[in-house]
């Protein structure tokens, strides 16, 4: 399997971060890819740079104003003699509201929804080649690899059309996905990330083109925390386009493979020709972001069933933070993902019917 990185992000240095009212310091750290890279060299897999896309497939999902925001705003922060990381200090919610005169500050409190999203000197290159890896993948797809392994950081899946959230910026999956719809037509896309992709859910809400399927924990007490209710379910253009599998707190391996499950049925009913993954690794056990109390054996369980999907698959990099477990945690994902994947399609793999 071709794996896509690029050193680029390395430019993101996010610091500390506010999250329910306590400082500390951001989970997503360099370190995190070094333990991806680990992993994807010890099971041999042949790692290649990413290409640029420009941003033409960045403004599919992203709106012109965001865009423009993510790539001056740190210049124009400090230009008003601010220093260090762009971080909001009060949130407009209104959408009619915004005025392209606003200063950085508010510009800062309409397109970042929290404290734990800063952007610094490298965040934006960072983040478009977060972007271009994704897209790179999703062109090894089109060109006829049939799985593929983009290496994104930041993640992705919590920016929506026009905003930030969760320590993203850009839409990688959704990205990729919306890249790859223009050959495929139909696609689909599962997130087990322990978070919800609300972000993604919003770019596809009414998109009959793209299914999205989340298992999570739920949202009542855990981020993003305003959606990734079981009634989210889409818009009037794309009924039951959405399905998401809310789990209670410190769920275990059972609940968490029988929710995946659930997504595999859903997205088989809606016959996508190929298959986008939110790949995360933090709803393991020991991971800091102390969700759900999942292993590493299900973690290879859940790759299977992903290996098994008759259609070509896209894994884009999400959460996973835990820097002791996450080479290993890899390793048993991608090796439960392999061993599912076969040059002749067997009878026993998931086909699309």
């Amino acid at each position: 399997m071709k794996v896509v990185y690029t050193e680029r992000h390395r430019d993101h240095i996010p610091g500390d971060v506010v999250e329910n009212g306590l400082a500390r310091p951001s989970r997503d750290v360099p370190e995190r890819m070094d333990a991806l890279l680990r992993a994807v060299h010890s099971l041999g897999h042949d790692v290649v740079g990413a290409d640029d896309h420009g941003t033409s497939p960045l403004a599919a999902v992203h709106s012109k104003g965001y865009l423009e925001f993510l790539a001056t705003v740190h210049r124009d922060w400090q230009r008003l003699g601010l220093d260090g990381r762009v971080v909001p200090a009060a949130f407009e919610t209104r959408q009619d509201a915004y005025r392209n005169d606003w200063s950085p500050i508010a510009k800062s409190g309409f397109h970042l929804r929290d404290q734990i999203t800063p952007i610094g000197e490298g965040t934006w290159a960072a983040a478009y080649w977060a972007a271009q890896t994704a897209l790179t993948a999703a062109s090894l797809i089109k060109e006829g690899e049939q799985e593929a392994y983009a290496l994104c950081r930041p993640s992705g899946h919590h920016a929506g059309p026009d905003f930030g959230a969760g320590a993203t910026y850009l839409n990688n999956a959704a990205i990729a996905a919306r890249f790859l719809a223009r050959d495929f037509g139909r696609v689909a896309v599962i997130d087990v990330d322990v978070h919800h992709g609300n972000g993604t859910q919003q770019v596809f809400w009414d998109d009959p083109d793209v299914f999205f399927a989340s298992v999570h924990r739920g949202p009542e007490t855990y981020y993003p925390h305003f959606c990734g209710y079981t009634d989210e379910t889409g818009g009037p253009s794309a009924p039951n386009g959405i399905l998401n599998v809310s789990l209670p707190a410190q769920a275990g391996d059972a609940t968490f493979v029988h929710g995946f499950e659930t997504c595999v049925s859903a997205v088989l009913e809606h016959k996508p020709r190929v298959l986008v993954v939110s790949l995360g690794f933090d709803a393991l056990l020991t991971d800091p972001s102390k969700g759900l109390l999942v292993s590493e054996s299900a973690f290879g369980t859940v790759g299977q069933l992903i290996g098994a999907f008759n259609m070509p698959v896209l894994l884009v990099q999400e959460g996973g933070y835990d820097l002791v477990n996450l080479q290993d945690v890899a390793e048993r994902f991608l090796r439960g993902f392999c061993s599912a994947r076969m040059p002749v399609c067997n009878p026993t793999q998931i086909t699309p019917t």
